[in-house]
């Protein structure tokens, strides 16, 4: 046999066998794979105590610049630069001698003035009888009651200069007016000052501080109309390293007057410091949070999904059939998120295996552990 029929043979067997195998292919029936796993949890309503977020600055309660009272060398210095003093705590002593001198001095003349008055008083007694029967002219009288006047005026004076000599005296001795630290001393031992030389050092106290921060015009009118006052909110810290501050504090005060520039009202509120971590002029977050919590929905975050159009979730209805729900998110509570709108308590929204879940498609839910916790 020539080899072209017996290609054309074999070519036909090959097509015969192709077109059974498809029309028996077609003829198979489709099967469907098992439904996809995903992980979901409850929509549920936790007390959430409402609060706003703001940048504050921290302020020291009460600084002293503390300045010399009297000229003078420094003698002492009484304590460490950046240490804490207590009240009362001698800081600097200036050089006594100069005012110890002028309170001898000063001494001496009112004892001086004190003999003048005592004679005085002598001559004026005399002359008084004699004036009194006509023997002394009312001349003679009348100078010596005017000596007498000067005398004791004198005495006056001198006792006015001895009290200003002890108080420059007891100025030599710089004291702390309160508790605080001290910051970087301005003058060293020495030096010569006066009353109109830099302050030698400042002293802030330290415990408690203020923190100022300021709140748009929109938002304290809101929290008033809402009868948020001052007594049922309180202030937490977040650290300029990112780490919640100890110590919770209260509002102290809110300004009379607001700022035109930004359109806001500075708050002040006071918060313990007692390991002096808070410094003046620190940088802080401040969270205003009420003390009375409110009901409101709550997801984990890792069931938000982003696209152009803004946030969503994949619920999973009783059919366990995925939809794609729009939601307005609220404050987060990390890990969790509030959900203002598009979700009911109750309702399952996928949190792991986003990627198997199409809208439409039937999916095998499973319920994780609840990790919705109360917020402070």
């Amino acid at each position: 046999m020539s080899p072209k029929p017996l290609y054309a043979a074999l070519a036909l067997s090959l097509l015969t066998c192709a077109v059974w195998s498809n029309e028996a292919f077609s003829q198979m029936p489709k099967g469907k794979g098992p439904p996809a796993s995903v992980v979901v949890e409850l929509a549920k309503l936790q007390d959430v105590a409402p609060q706003q977020t703001f940048t504050g600055r921290v302020q020291a309660i009460d600084k002293v610049a503390i300045r010399a009272r009297v000229s003078g060398f420094l003698k002492r210095r009484g304590f460490d630069e950046g240490s804490e003093v207590k009240k009362d705590q001698v800081l600097f002593e200036l050089e006594r001698e100069p005012y110890e001198a002028a309170v001898s001095l000063a001494a001496a003349n009112l004892a001086n003035a004190e003999a003048a008055e005592e004679l005085a008083q002598l001559t004026y007694n005399r002359i008084k009888p004699l004036a009194d029967k006509g023997t002394a002219s009312v001349a003679t009288l009348d100078d010596a009651s005017a000596k007498l006047a000067q005398a004791r005026a004198t005495v006056q004076a001198q006792k006015a200069n001895l009290d200003k000599a002890r108080l420059d005296l007891d100025y030599t001795t710089i004291r702390a007016p309160m508790d605080g630290r001290t910051g970087r001393a301005t003058y060293t031992v020495g030096e010569y000052v006066t009353a109109t030389s830099e302050p030698l050092v400042t002293l802030v106290r330290q415990d408690p501080m203020y923190v100022a921060f300021s709140v748009p015009q929109r938002e304290l009118l809101i929290a008033r109309r809402e009868g948020l006052d001052a007594d049922k909110m309180t202030v937490r810290l977040t650290m300029p390293d990112g780490t919640t501050y100890d110590h919770e504090g209260s509002i102290t005060f809110a300004e009379v007057v607001g700022n035109v520039g930004t359109d806001t009202v500075t708050i002040r509120a006071s918060v313990p410091n007692p390991e002096r971590l808070l410094v003046d002029q620190q940088l802080v977050g401040v969270a205003v949070i009420s003390k009375t919590p409110e009901k409101k929905l709550v997801i984990s975050q890792s069931a938000i999904l982003l696209d152009q159009q803004g946030a969503y979730v994949l619920a999973v209805d009783k059919d366990n059939k995925v939809a794609m729900r729009r939601v307005v998110l609220g404050e987060q509570l990390a890990p969790n998120i509030v959900v203002r709108e598009g979700l009911s308590e109750g309702d399952r929204v996928i949190i792991s295996g986003h990627l198997k879940a199409q809208p439409g498609a039937v999916v095998e839910p499973h319920l994780a552990e609840s990790k919705v916790s109360a917020q402070r």
